[in-house]
């Protein structure tokens, strides 16, 4: 993705079959005109950090790259963090996001919701489907 600000519609947004029960359960349980801000708030977040640089970088405790030799050739592999409403980071999500770059594609490979953090394996597992 190139410098400068990259709107959310330029990006083709997949969720893979391991994140969207969890999603579905979120968007149950918020409404749907909730989770849509939610959604769009992320994609928005995300647009940042792919404008800021390579998708490389850690950034704060929010994004952290993950290396994994289960995804497609292309593939950034990242450990995102989002807040919920009323739950915050610690009670949010933890999403294995794989993110083509260049091709303008990102996928949400698995979600789950914050009770215990998944485990490495878990984000392997999910990298593997992206």
């Amino acid at each position: 993705m190139t410098a400068g600000t990259l709107q959310r519609s330029a990006i083709t947004w997949l969720v893979l079959d391991r994140a969207r029960a969890c999603l579905q359960e979120f968007r149950t349980r918020v409404g749907p005109e909730a989770y849509e801000v939610e959604r769009a708030s992320l994609q928005d977040f995300l647009c940042g950090y792919f404008t800021s640089g390579t998708c490389r970088h850690r950034q704060g405790s929010s994004i952290a790259p993950m290396r994994s030799s289960n995804t497609q050739a292309g593939g950034k592999c990242l450990k995102v963090r989002w807040a919920i409403p009323g739950g915050g980071k610690s009670g949010g999500f933890r999403l294995a996001i794989v993110a083509y770059c260049e091709a303008k594609v990102v996928k949400v490979a698995g979600a789950w919701m914050r009770r215990v953090d998944p485990s490495d394996d878990e984000f392997a597992t999910a990298y593997g489907d992206g």
